[in-house]
């Protein structure tokens, strides 16, 4: 299911390995509103765990190992 561009930040920060804390603070939103956005989704991807959210933010191209060149990157 698509994420929301909020929903995409947040898959995105995950992936980077932030925290719930962290993204809270870059986002400008409550700790409590991250948590929220994080169930949805896991709901809407039907994931268990924020590694999966991380995992799939890697295939979907949103995020790259360092020294790895991602599909925005190729694309611009």
């Amino acid at each position: 299911m698509i994420l929301t561009p909020r929903e995409q930040e947040v898959a995105i920060l995950i992936g980077k390995g932030y925290k719930d804390q962290e993204i809270a603070e870059e986002l400008g939103v409550s700790r409590r509103r991250v948590c929220q956005i994080v169930s949805s989704i896991k709901e809407k991807w039907d994931v268990q765990s924020r590694v999966e959210i991380g995992v799939l933010a890697y295939q979907f191209g949103w995020i790259s190992v360092p020294g790895e060149k991602s599909l925005l990157d190729i694309l611009r």
